[in-house]
């Protein structure tokens, strides 16, 4: 009796070029998220171009807001201090966070809400500045801080000693100005 062999060669290369071609996807979304958690799919590379209407003025130099930068924020409290967050609910958001942002305001925090506890690691890619970094448990309680996050650590990460269901950045010195310890309590923002 003789037994046929089947060739797999012809399936498992196809589903490599599906891999390859899916993983070349999501890197090309992942690099290209907008300020706004939107896909940008311009082709423009350059940094130094601005869109304007014909026959317009724009100043690139001009001062920007922090209502530009930081929309729709809600106040906050961390231990006594009162602050404006701006909030990263989504997956695009979290992964944005401050990048590209060119300062964060000492009044302002980016707070991150994650579906569950755990080791919400952060990182500094495509940072201007240094910031504090503050896990906050399911709770609402201070459980890790990490101070003087700075833009040259990229690519390491900040991962708390402890499971955390917020993180929230701030700017540099925010905790040492504020006296924050562990322990402390985090009012969350009504969402």
């Amino acid at each position: 009796m003789k037994t046929k062999v089947k060739n797999y060669w012809p399936t498992y290369a196809l589903l490599g070029v599906i891999t390859l071609i899916f993983g070349g996807l999501s890197v090309y979304i992942f690099t290209n998220i907008g300020q706004d958690g939107e896909l940008d799919i311009t082709t423009s590379t350059s940094t130094d171009q601005v869109a304007s209407t014909p026959g317009a003025s724009v100043d690139p130099n001009a001062p920007v807001s922090p209502e530009s930068i930081y929309p729709n924020t809600k106040p906050m409290q961390i231990g006594s201090t009162t602050v404006m967050a701006s909030v990263a609910e989504s997956w695009t958001e979290r992964i944005r966070g401050l990048s590209d942002t060119p300062y964060l305001p000492e009044d302002i925090v980016k707070l991150f809400i994650f579906d569950s506890s755990g080791y919400h690691s952060i990182w500094m890619k495509d940072m201007n500045y240094a910031i504090d970094i503050i896990w906050v448990s399911e709770e609402g309680v201070v459980v890790h801080m990490a101070e003087g996050a700075a833009p040259e650590s990229f690519p390491a990460m900040f991962v708390p000693e402890v499971p955390a269901k917020y993180v929230i950045e701030t700017a540099e010195g925010f905790v040492a100005k504020n006296g924050l310890e562990l322990g402390a309590v985090v009012v969350l923002p009504n969402l």
